[in-house]
């Protein structure tokens, strides 16, 4: 008996000798006006990491901080995470304004950065050349290519003419804005413009001049804090679009359950009902852990990017970024949004671009659920336009 023990002991020893052991920075917005974002993020790289630790051939340790959105508090938590936690992977840069700030210290200290959202094409710009970065996340002109598909459609089937956009003046909302407006205007929209301050909830005064305009959409870009302000002065004021069209990375939790969300449409890139293998087992997965379901497309992001260093970790063979780093650039594998393969982006700046405009769709906030709605071949039910949301 004692013998057999002590082979076992010997086959654990030599077990957790061979996996490959890597500490993970994780820096996600966990309080402030990104956090449904950030938590949702954090859940599926938790997940994602329990999964891959309970196989045995790697272990992921995970160093969690908090950035808040806020750049000033963004880059002395990275340099904590470099030169005190000694991570050499950080997982992060989920608003574009902590991904711009953080491009320098970046590339200080040589991280290999695998970037879950920073959609603005200004820190496209300032990562231009960097190796090591891994840019998961559609850019803006992903994104803007697939709402222009939706407006497009509003255009030709449905007879709007006037859109009124509202963009928050940090990174996020504002790059590409004027560059959009022109593309509406070229497909035969009148566009009025307005900038705003994300988290001020006053959206009075600008809503106010835009009843004037009468516009068939009011289309907004910002974060989760704002759609319950936008939803509510927008009827207070008696504006009364057609369309209330939302593009923030989250929507607030619970939001569905407001009867001011009913009909307000929005982007995203993923919903629990999507059919594809990999996202019915995430949604289960996900389901067991957290004993719920979740609709934020964020939470099947971190574990994308979790999973994906995972299975680039074992290929490597070790610990060492660079390698790490090549067999990623070489990875292929099904997520929950499709397929996951890295190449350069459009503009050639990013070397290793994952999604892009394909895993975007609209969805429309209907009996208290999101229901896909464009395109056509993945819509679940015909949009709601006009919106009835303005006569409640």
């Amino acid at each position: 008996m004692r013998k057999a023990f002590g082979i076992l002991l010997l086959a654990m020893a030599a077990t957790a000798l061979a996996q490959t052991q890597v500490r993970v920075g994780v820096l996600l917005p966990l309080s402030g006006p990104a956090s449904v974002s950030g938590r949702a993020a954090l859940n599926g790289i938790q997940l994602a990491v329990e999964e891959v630790n309970a196989q045995g051939r790697v272990r992921l340790e995970l160093v969690v901080e908090d950035d808040g959105a806020d750049p000033a508090r963004a880059i002395p938590t990275f340099t904590k995470l470099m030169t005190v936690d000694r991570v050499d992977i950080v997982i992060g840069g989920l608003s574009s304004s902590v991904g711009f700030a953080l491009s320098g210290p970046v590339r200080q200290h040589g991280a290999l950065f695998l970037v879950i959202g920073s959609a603005s094409s200004v820190v496209e710009q300032a990562f231009e050349g960097y190796p090591l970065m891994f840019h998961y996340h559609p850019w803006d002109y992903h994104n803007v290519a697939a709402a222009l598909d939706f407006f497009r459609h509003l255009y030709q089937a449905h007879g709007a003419r006037r859109v009124a956009m509202l963009y928050e003046d940090g990174p996020f909302g504002s790059a590409g804005i004027q560059v959009y407006r022109q593309q509406l205007e070229q497909m035969g929209y009148q566009a009025r413009v307005e900038p705003f301050k994300t988290g001020s909830g006053a959206f009075t005064p600008i809503l106010t001049r835009l009843r004037a305009f009468q516009p068939d959409i009011l289309y907004w870009i910002g974060y989760d804090v704002d759609a319950l302000p936008i939803a509510t002065q927008t009827r207070q004021v008696g504006l009364r679009p057609k369309l209330i069209y939302g593009a923030p990375p989250s929507w607030p939790l619970g939001f569905e359950r407001n009867p001011l969300s009913q009909d307000m449409v929005g982007m995203t890139a993923w919903l629990s009902t999507v059919t594809n293998p990999e996202s019915r087992r995430f949604v289960e997965a996900y389901r067991r852990r957290f004993g719920e379901v979740t609709e934020e497309y964020m939470a099947p992001m971190g574990y994308v990017i979790a999973r994906s260093l995972a299975l680039a970790v074992e290929r490597a063979g070790g610990a060492d970024k660079n390698r790490i780093a090549e067999a990623l650039a070489a990875l292929r594998m099904n997520t929950p949004f499709g397929p996951l393969a890295f190449r350069p982006s459009e503009t050639g700046r990013t070397r290793y671009q994952g999604f892009g405009a394909e895993i975007w769709f609209q969805f429309q906030y209907i009996q208290g659920t999101r229901r896909p709605v464009f395109p056509r071949e993945r819509a679940a039910v015909p949009l709601r336009y006009p919106g009835e949301y303005y006569l409640r």
